[in-house]
């Protein structure tokens, strides 16, 4: 017994010495990401809105086709169930480790029968072994008294992560809206090319046979006939290649949706690009650390990363455990419910980690290491999405104006094209420089679709850089 109470003092002098090292408050603090965060967006127009009403991008396209194809996806797709799954995984987590925080209780029941040999004993009846049973059951209780905050400390964690994986999941779905609507006017946009080229190759054919029925009249060289005969070869490449990206875009979305091949019926979408407007007032960049779900994530991975520097810390410190409980033990199975044959036990436990090889003090210099790289992480990402919106804010303006340029080019190639095929049919000009014309045309015209859908990838990336929520109702 003496024995017994010199280990206790020994115990309780280390633990006081671990104590004054370890600090056991939470490690959990958030610094801001910068030093200073910009009030503005250098590349903003004021001039160009000053409205702040709450605001879903996926309606400024007004495409209902598009609005049902995004919930659809939200509900369809693979991937994004299983990040929902895992979500909600992490929440039970908390749950799991919340429970260590309350005594934990099992009922057992056990029976055994065990022989044994007495050879040498001279017993009655010349016996020289015999039998007995053995029946207990009991109730068992254990608690590790949270006399640190330790395992509180990592309920609060599992808490955090679990916030951590609902802004995941909530920035995977609005990856998803992103996605789905870059690809849906990316279609609509590849049709038009599509049709364009179709219209090309046919314009290019009409050519080869009017030329080809002047070559054989001996009206055209054979250069005017060489350079028809290409003109309409580049031109039914080029249609094949856009039937194989329209195709391709098709397949893209469908698995986006969570479909099989075949199932998007294009004919359900609008046939043209939708003309966008201005966007109202872009949240602050103070603001988007709030909205943007990969930041948020980032700040909450920072927060768990001072938890577990925390826990790591307390790991140092003794922990005691409680065990014990009410039960009964007989040799006869009915006699276990007689209060004759009720037992109870009680134990304690203290233990305090003295020597572990510097493993412990490892975990705590790898916690620190882990919340400097969580700072550094956090710092990066603002950083990356300031200038991912400075940049896309300053595209919206040249990207307007580009179209502008694309479409005066288109209108005047279109003329002129026509009134060089005239000019040609009339013998006034050569078929080199008709061709040529009626290829500037198509091209003007093949760029002008391109820059508008560029222009509406652009703003839909703007919407999702500036943490904007898709839809009215995400549920």
């Amino acid at each position: 017994m003496k024995k017994f109470g010199i280990s206790i003092t020994l115990i309780g002098l280390l633990s006081l010495i671990q104590l004054s090292c370890v600090s056991n408050k939470p490690d959990q603090k958030s610094p801001k990401p910068l030093d200073s965060i910009p009030l503005d967006w250098i590349s903003w127009d004021k001039n160009l809105s000053n409205e702040n009403s709450p605001f879903w991008w996926v309606d400024s396209f007004d495409v209902p086709e598009l609005t049902k194809a995004i919930r659809t996806a939200w509900k369809s797709n693979p991937e994004l169930i299983l990040q929902a799954e895992q979500t909600l995984a992490s929440g039970e987590e908390a749950v799991i480790l919340g429970a260590d925080l309350s005594p934990q209780a099992n009922l057992s029941l056990n029976g055994t029968r065990s022989k044994r040999n007495l050879i040498g004993f001279n017993l009655p009846n010349g016996d020289t072994s015999f039998t007995s049973d053995s029946f207990n059951a009991g109730l068992n209780l254990s608690w590790e008294i949270d006399l640190w905050g330790k395992l509180k400390k990592r309920k609060e964690s599992a808490e955090n992560r679990f916030e951590l994986a609902k802004w995941d999941y909530k920035g995977a779905r609005l990856s998803i809206a992103g996605k789905v609507a870059r690809l849906w006017f990316e279609v609509i946009e590849n049709s038009l090319q599509s049709e364009l080229a179709e219209k090309t190759m046919i314009t290019f054919e009409k050519n080869l046979e009017f030329i080809t029925n002047r070559f054989n009249n001996g009206l055209a060289s054979s250069l005017e006939n060489d350079l028809a005969i290409n003109a309409f070869a580049s031109s039914q490449a080029t249609f094949s290649m856009r039937e194989r990206v329209r195709n391709k875009s098709i397949r893209n979305i469908e698995l986006l949706l969570g479909e099989l091949p075949g199932s998007y019926i294009e004919g359900n979408s609008t046939r043209k690009l939708p003309d966008i407007s201005n966007i109202p007032s872009p949240p602050t960049p103070a603001r988007i650390l709030e909205e943007r779900p990969d930041l948020q994530s980032s700040r909450l991975n920072l927060i768990s990363a001072g938890y577990d520097l925390s826990i790591s810390k307390l790991n140092l410190l003794p922990s005691i455990n409680i065990v014990g409980g009410p039960g009964s033990r007989a040799e006869n199975f009915e006699d276990l419910l007689d209060n004759r044959f009720r037992t109870w036990e009680v134990g304690g436990t203290l233990s305090q980690p003295i020597f572990q090889a510097g493993r412990l003090k490892a975990k705590v210099r790898q916690a620190e290491a882990l919340k400097r790289a969580a700072i550094a992480n956090y710092k990066s990402l603002a950083l990356r999405a300031f200038n991912e919106v400075e940049n896309l804010l300053f595209n919206e303006n040249r990207l307007e104006v580009e179209a502008g340029y694309l479409m005066n080019a288109s209108r005047a190639g279109a003329s002129a094209a026509q009134k060089s095929w005239d000019r040609y049919q009339r013998g006034v000009q050569g078929i080199f420089e008709t061709l040529e014309s009626q290829r500037r045309a198509f091209e003007a015209k093949s760029r002008y679709l391109g820059i508008c859908k560029e222009r509406i990838h652009n703003r839909i990336n703007l919407f999702i850089s500036l943490g904007l929520p898709a839809l009215h109702s995400e549920s």
